[in-house]
């Protein structure tokens, strides 16, 4: 008997840490907060997590930005409803330790946070950020 597989894009996030607070930046084409970070892409598969994460960062906040990726980590699944895509998201604890974020075109937004003044904000539906930002700041240094 067969049955359907589900398929997904792999997400690799980093939840920054800086000063007791993270850092959260706004898509601009929904206008959904999240964490900074994207897919993995087609050749990555067996780069480490922290070079990953270094391309993503460099490429949506400046390539200045330097962090200390945790072994730690935190998984949940979104829904991305533009297309139809499952994702399924990685994310690791960072701390920053050189530079200033800079907004690229994919994010109209950021804001730092500190643990419980995230709640108000809004994230992707059919997703499980709430639950795993409560767990990434359990971690967090």
């Amino acid at each position: 008997m067969s049955r359907d597989v589900q398929r997904f894009e792999v997400s690799l996030k980093a939840f920054i840490v800086r000063d007791g607070r993270t850092l959260l930046v706004r898509e601009t084409d929904t206008g959904w907060w999240e964490l900074p970070g994207g897919r993995i892409d087609v050749g990555e598969e067996w780069l480490s997590h922290a070079d990953i994460l270094a391309r993503e960062i460099a490429e949506e906040l400046g390539a200045d930005l330097r962090l200390d990726v945790s072994s730690r980590a935190v998984s949940w699944v979104r829904f991305r409803a533009t297309d139809g895509m499952h994702l399924f998201i990685l994310a690791r604890p960072c701390r920053l330790i050189a530079g200033e974020p800079r907004l690229s075109d994919e994010h109209s937004d950021m804001i730092w946070v500190g643990p419980h003044e995230w709640q108000h904000l809004v994230f992707p539906p059919q997703s499980g950020y709430r639950e795993a930002l409560a767990q990434l700041w359990a971690l967090a240094w």
